[in-house]
């Protein structure tokens, strides 16, 4: 572990790292918070579904211009706006809960998330301006051991809260997170500097950004099938006599599994490209929720244990995902070209939940998440295909310890 000692070390990496955090907890935290925040003061589910519905969508809509507004414009003023904007939105809805119509607790909700939907890509993107060339693997896989301890954390924060305290104190604890935030921006290297000129002009940009669509449809495929094991686990364990109440243990162990493998991934080089080690991790993600599903019949430890190596393995896909990304873009485009990857992850795993929430019974929840595994491997290797008869099939990496910056 003495890469991440060293990587804490370098100026402004704690407060990175402090930032980050902050800007993925509206979106790991706000279904579950607005779900709980409904249910503890309105007494039912639908309108906190309808908030989250809005979050999200609007988190899809918002990024890539958001996104693209960081590689215009110096990162420093956008994200004090944008955490300022979500904090004040997130406290609108706490204090407004009772008495505001439900269309505008949607539309509240859709700014919380919007408003912050571009720092995901721009946070990535100064994190791997701040670090040297051979330290981007690392810091990429430290990026992805935050988010997924964020994702493992916050369902059970929120929710101990919501019942055992007030709805409405997850939102508001959020909102001071966010604004807490703001200081910390300043010591960020880089951050208040002008972005560096587009020698090819928007259209040259807009050219690179097309260009990386099979990494856009990884992390679309690669988060359709995160959605599946989230919304189908529970009717999967019904379906062969398992207490469903281990859903939420089975999820945490993904989760804290996802956290090794992000750092696991970052430690060190792999062989291939990262294109290539994207497609693998992704394959071998696919086959180990398939896996999981068709050994519960056999029993709990058959689905906890390829489950467990399925977030493990996604951790690294997301990782090489992003460093796929990383190489492929010019420096001008890369918060935009992240931005997009984020908004296409959010529209697979909305449209998983939609194809779920339509047509899964207990009864076919082994088939349909064959099924979606199936089509996560069929997307996929055609995206991979179709990129090879293209002519835009990627470098080899090998065991380098630096990407070059195109």
């Amino acid at each position: 572990m003495r890469r991440y000692r060293d990587l804490l070390r370098r100026r402004g990496m704690v407060r990175w790292s402090s930032v980050r955090l902050v800007t993925r907890v509206p979106a790991a935290a706000a279904p579950i918070m607005f779900v709980m925040l409904s249910k503890t003061q309105l007494g039912d589910y639908r309108t906190g579904a309808w908030m989250a519905a809005g979050c999200v969508a609007a988190e899809c809509v918002a990024a890539p211009p958001l996104g693209a507004r960081l590689d215009r414009r110096p990162m420093l003023g956008e994200a004090r706006l944008a955490l300022v904007v979500t904090a004040a939105a997130l406290v609108a809805v706490a204090a407004g809960v009772r008495w505001l119509p439900t269309a505008a607790l949607v539309v509240l909700a859709g700014v919380a998330g919007g408003a912050v939907a571009g720092l995901v890509g721009g946070l990535r993107t100064l994190l791997t301006r701040m670090l040297p060339e051979d330290e981007v693997r690392t810091g990429l896989g430290w990026e992805s051991a935050l988010t997924n301890l964020v994702f493992a954390a916050s369902p059970a924060l929120v929710t101990g809260l919501a019942v055992g305290v007030d709805g409405r104190l997850p939102l508001l604890l959020t909102s001071a997170g966010a604004l807490a935030s703001v200081p910390f921006l300043r010591g960020l290297p880089g951050i208040g500097d002008v972005p560096a000129s587009r020698p090819d002009g928007e259209r040259g940009s807009a050219r690179a950004l097309l260009a990386a669509w099979p990494i856009y449809l990884t992390s679309a495929v690669a988060m359709y099938l995160s959605a599946t094991v989230e919304v189908a686990l529970a009717p999967l364990l019904e379906r062969h006599g398992l207490a469903i109440g281990w859903t939420g243990v089975l999820l945490s162990a993904f989760s804290i599994a996802a956290v090794a493998g992000g750092l696991l991934y970052g430690l060190r080089a792999w062989p291939g490209s990262y294109r290539l080690q994207s497609l693998a991790l992704l394959t071998a993600t696919a086959v180990l929720v398939a896996l999981a599903a068709a050994g519960a019949r056999a029993g709990l430890l058959a689905v906890a244990v390829p489950l467990t190596a399925a977030g493990a393995a996604q951790a690294g896909l997301v990782t090489a995902r992003n460093l796929s990304l990383h190489r492929a873009l010019p420096a001008h485009s890369l918060s935009a070209g992240n931005s997009v990857m984020y908004a296409s992850g959010c529209l697979g795993f909305g449209s998983s939940a939609a194809v779920i929430a339509l047509f899964l019974s207990p009864g076919g929840a082994t088939a349909l998440v064959l099924l979606s595994c199936l089509l996560t491997l069929g997307s996929a290797w055609l995206g991979a295909a179709a990129e090879r008869l293209t002519g835009r099939a990627p470098a080899a990496v090998g065991s380098a310890t630096a990407c070059p910056r195109p």
